[in-house]
């Protein structure tokens, strides 16, 4: 976008010190400047569908990662062994509380 401002600008002040008539440089400013109108249009059509085309792509992407997870069942063995680890824990804390062994209150 700051090229085409530049551009514009450039133009403008080209055409405001070439020695011409008004009506011819007037003329001249409002071709150019539909001429880049144009071009800033087409830009942002290619640009936005460039998005859109990233935004189906990431999407795709997220799918495929997704169904690859689910078949390698790595999310399902994590699950199973935060369970596995929370139950010999659970059980580590019993066996410590029956005992009467390894706490802050425990004796020597």
């Amino acid at each position: 976008m700051g090229f085409i401002i530049g551009l514009l600008a450039g133009a403008v002040v080209a055409l405001l010190y070439a020695p011409k008539t008004g009506d011819v440089t007037r003329e001249e400013l409002r071709v150019r400047s539909d001429e880049l109108k144009r071009r800033a249009d087409e830009l942002q059509k290619v640009a936005n569908d460039l998005s859109q085309q990233a935004q189906v792509k990431g999407k795709e992407l997220v799918d495929e990662a997704k169904r690859q997870w689910d078949r390698s069942g790595v999310g399902q063995r994590t699950s199973d062994s935060l369970g596995r680890t929370s139950e010999t824990a659970g059980r580590t804390g019993d066996t410590l509380r029956r005992t009467g062994e390894g706490g802050p209150t425990a004796k020597s």
